[in-house]
């Protein structure tokens, strides 16, 4: 994000002489994605560099402009982006994996040991994310006024930390529920639930990361790995595998219900923030 957004910047400075940051809006945006078309850039580098405007769009006080999303900026200003090329492979981790992480987990919570408030965050984190389907940045950013009103209406409403920047609606789960209700007793109001005094998103996301690379030895199995390989490659365990687990089961949710498989898609689609259904296709 710091490599994206400083060519950004500097694009900003060679184009429009622009001194403040808080006049950012859509115009900006635009421009410099078709510029790095023009360069080359690969569709899912753009795709990055829109993430990286956002995380500095949301970091900045007082910013005079919303930003619209990828699909808003597309209608709007006959904005193109190619699709990303499909990712061979399994990224899911398997019943026992998970299993084996949530023993793990409450282990070292149990412990007296350093860590046992990171191993507790990233133990609900990933219920959030197997459940909800949520992404790391999603789930760890969750605040207490977005888990009360998921408490109080079912669903829980997913804001500007969105990947792509466009808000979504996900049905609470059951062990979702039970995350927002333990956590809300410990969480003052104006805070968010994973993210500690003083500390960034970005920082509580990278300690997460750690926590999981740290740790993924003790729980990853051989016929995990096995499930994640493909054209002689390993996919990592990663916490972006939740969200395959999640769709896979929502999939399988709904072609039970009489749904075909597109029709299916339809409505996992929107549950995790795509637009289309090739995108399904990848996770499924």
């Amino acid at each position: 994000y710091r490599s994206s957004c400083k060519q950004f910047i500097k694009f900003l400075e060679d184009e429009y002489r622009m001194k403040n940051l808080r006049n950012l809006n859509d115009k900006h945006i635009v421009a410099y994605i078709n510029f790095r078309k023009l360069s080359g850039k690969s569709p899912k580098t753009l795709k990055n560099d829109l993430c990286a405007i956002r995380y500095l769009h949301d970091s900045l006080p007082n910013a005079k402009y919303e930003l619209s999303d990828n699909m808003e900026l597309q209608q709007k200003y006959k904005m193109k982006l190619d699709k990303t090329p499909n990712i061979n492979g399994d990224r899911a981790w398997t019943k026992e994996e998970f299993q084996r992480f949530v023993k793990l987990s409450l282990e070292k919570m149990g412990s007296a040991s350093r860590g046992t408030k990171t191993a507790a965050d990233a133990l609900d984190i990933a219920i959030l994310a197997k459940t909800m389907g949520l992404r790391i940045t999603e789930a760890t950013a969750v605040s207490r006024a977005q888990a009360e009103q998921a408490l109080r209406n079912g669903i829980y409403q997913v804001q500007s930390e969105a990947k792509n920047g466009k808000w979504r609606k996900v049905r609470l789960s059951e062990e979702g529920k039970g995350v927002l209700n333990r956590r809300m007793a410990q969480t003052e109001r104006g805070r968010r639930l994973f993210i500690r005094e003083n500390e960034k998103t970005h920082q509580a996301v990278n300690r997460m990361e750690k926590y999981l690379q740290n740790n993924r030895e003790y729980f990853e199995t051989s016929l995990g790995q096995g499930e994640r390989s493909s054209s002689g490659k390993t996919n990592n365990l990663t916490w972006h595998g939740l969200r395959y687990n999640y769709i896979q089961e929502r999939m399988k949710e709904e072609i039970k219900n009489g749904f075909t498989k597109e029709q299916a898609a339809q409505i996992v689609t929107k549950e995790v923030g795509h637009e289309r259904i090739g995108a399904i296709n990848i996770y499924y």
